[in-house]
């Protein structure tokens, strides 16, 4: 009678490692089905379009145009009031108290 509880204790052991076991067994064969899944699904799917270049396409050469930090070369407006005027003729650089150089 003496053994009664020791075999009880290792047979509760064993169907807690079997549980175990199968439970695992379980959770792989899940993860297995899911994955197996996704790999159908992105084969069925076809690629992603990539978009072609254009007229107003931004250079690859221009990183921050192309995330639209800057505008592109090609692509920024001229501010009329910052064009020098046609009509100067002397240069604007020179001091005026001074006699002009001629050429």
């Amino acid at each position: 009678m003496a053994d009664t509880p020791r075999r009880q204790e290792g047979l509760q052991r064993v169907q807690i490692g079997l549980t175990g076991l199968a439970g695992v067994v379980l959770l792989v064969g899940l993860a297995n089905i899911v994955i197996e899944k996704a790999r159908l699904d992105d084969t069925a799917s076809p690629p992603p379009v990539v978009p072609t270049l254009t007229q107003n396409a931004v250079s690859p050469k221009e990183p921050l145009a192309e995330l639209g930090v800057q505008p592109a070369p090609e692509q920024a407006p001229l501010v009329p009031d910052l064009q020098p005027d046609p009509n100067i003729r002397k240069p604007m650089d020179q001091d005026p108290n001074q006699p002009a150089q001629q050429r």
